[in-house]
């Protein structure tokens, strides 16, 4: 939970959400406190138990994300829901969030110490694609120019509504920074070398938007 956002916690000092503050309190705690951790092999118990520990002696509390992030659960569903284009992107991200809230509590030294993940038996969980864990690694990505995704996951039709909606929903952010052109240095350079292609997904950000703009344009 977060200290003064939960029914129970009704209220909260500044201090104790200010991460600075909290940052420096913690490092006041632990300037007298002789501890071995450094030489202990991380695990999710004695990573939780230092955790408790350093919240007791800085008398911070401790805190947690209560509600969850997402309702969805496979990256499939984040691709064939209704909602707008803009909102698939945050979609995608919101679920890989949960997931990694679920790790937090399953196993917090995978995150903390995010080393021990390619050590000994954790890392067949992380290498070996029949294992879930594609979540927490980087869903889409763009290499040599060319657009990848998860196969196992999507198939093209929704590979290509994520890819229109990680645009538009770039787009818009160019539009409200008032960047000029609109970038496309995220987006898959082939993309860009038909200019048929070019012309569709001006469309769709036309239709998505309901103004007139484009990539390609001044």
């Amino acid at each position: 939970m977060v200290p003064g956002l939960t029914s129970d916690a009704p209220s909260v000092d500044w201090r104790e959400l200010y991460p600075p503050y909290r940052f420096a309190a913690a490092a006041k705690a632990m300037a007298n406190w002789e501890s071995d951790l450094e030489f202990q092999y991380p695990s999710h118990e004695l990573t939780a138990h230092f955790q408790h520990t350093l919240a007791e002696r800085s008398g911070l509390r401790m805190g947690r994300v209560v509600s969850r992030q997402s309702g969805l659960s496979t990256l499939r569903e984040a691709a064939t829901k209704p909602m707008h284009l803009a909102e698939r992107t945050p979609a995608v991200s919101l679920m890989c969030a949960s997931h990694l809230l679920d790790l937090r509590e399953e196993d917090v030294c995978s995150l903390s110490h995010y080393g021990v993940n390619f050590l000994g038996d954790r890392a067949v969980r992380f290498v070996d694609p029949d294992r879930d864990m594609w979540w927490l690694f980087p869903v889409f990505q763009v290499s040599r120019g060319e657009y990848r995704w998860p196969a196992e996951h999507v198939n093209l039709d929704e590979a290509t509504d994520l890819l229109l909606g990680a645009a538009v929903a770039s787009a818009y952010d160019d539009v409200l920074h008032g960047t000029g052109p609109l970038a496309s240095d995220h987006l898959p350079r082939a993309l860009f070398e038909d200019r048929g292609e070019v012309d569709a997904l001006n469309k769709v950000l036309k239709d998505s938007t309901g103004l007139d703009m484009g990539w390609g344009r001044a």
